[in-house]
């Protein structure tokens, strides 16, 4: 039977490897600070979209919400994908000995994590209007990744190489919608301020 593709869909997680570097524009920073000195104590800062709407929020509140959903909220998705991947890896692509083995740690270990993962991903409340469309992506893509396994596991139930595929193309499909996500959410992040680059090292962030 048709083995399950190795790990080239599943290189780019949610969280970009763990490997995301977050750190704050300190300028963009600063101007948001003297703004809300210039005001009185008793109005905040309120962000400017071509001015027909008003809501009040800094943009150093932006910034927080941004960074506790790529900190917080995306990294408990990532752990649990972490976990099912790693699981996923040793058996399959080289790994991979035969079918049995494969249900047996995707029905044990494989899907649980992941069932963990699409929890947390539905869970995520986005703070700011400018999220809730990345939410809805990270939602997508961790559910197209799930019903990715459940066809592999139900391929191997039911010895079906065209469920093997299908499994195979969900994958790739994931691993589509989280290169468009990384791509999107980097542009999101800048626009407010928020550096955010994959495959570097993390550092740590300073409280706002």
């Amino acid at each position: 039977m048709k083995k399950i593709l190795g790990l080239s869909v599943v290189a780019v997680l949610l969280s970009g490897c763990g490997e995301v570097q977050i750190s704050i524009n300190k300028d963009k920073e600063v101007e948001s600070k003297e703004g809300i000195s210039n005001k009185s104590d008793n109005e905040k800062m309120e962000l400017i979209n071509d001015g027909s709407e008003s809501e009040k929020m800094t943009d150093v509140d932006k910034q927080k919400a941004i960074l506790q959903f790529i900190n917080e909220d995306i990294y408990k998705v990532a752990e649990y994908e972490v976990v099912a991947f790693q699981s996923l890896a040793s058996v399959s692509g080289v790994n991979y000995t035969d079918d049995p083995t494969v249900y047996n740690e995707l029905t044990n270990n494989t899907i649980p994590a992941y069932e963990k993962a699409l929890e947390e991903a539905k869970g995520i409340e986005a703070e700011i209007p400018e999220l809730e469309e990345m939410t809805g992506r990270i939602v997508t893509a961790t559910q197209t990744f799930y019903d990715a396994l459940i066809l592999e596991k139900k391929a191997i139930e039911d010895q079906n190489e065209s469920l093997i595929n299908e499994s195979n193309a969900k994958m790739e499909e994931y691993y589509k919608l989280v290169e468009a996500y990384h791509s999107d959410m980097k542009l999101l992040a800048e626009e407010n301020g928020v550096t955010y680059e994959l495959d570097k090292p993390k550092q740590n962030v300073e409280e706002l």
